[in-house]
């Protein structure tokens, strides 16, 4: 799984409906006044490709 944040409140140079996948950049702004301006979502990881047939 990964975890992004999506931003339900504008702040800094991000607007409502940004996504944000950097990892440095979640934990900066989780550790901040910011948190309350994002949600947590959880992305299913990629499906690989059947292989065979």
């Amino acid at each position: 799984m990964t975890i992004q944040l999506v931003v339900v409140r504008p702040f800094g140079t991000y607007a409502k409906g940004d996504a944000i996948g950097d990892a440095a950049s979640i934990a900066t702004i989780l550790a901040s006044e910011q948190a309350t301006s994002v949600v947590r979502v959880q992305l299913p990881a990629p499906s690989q490709p059947k292989q065979g047939g």
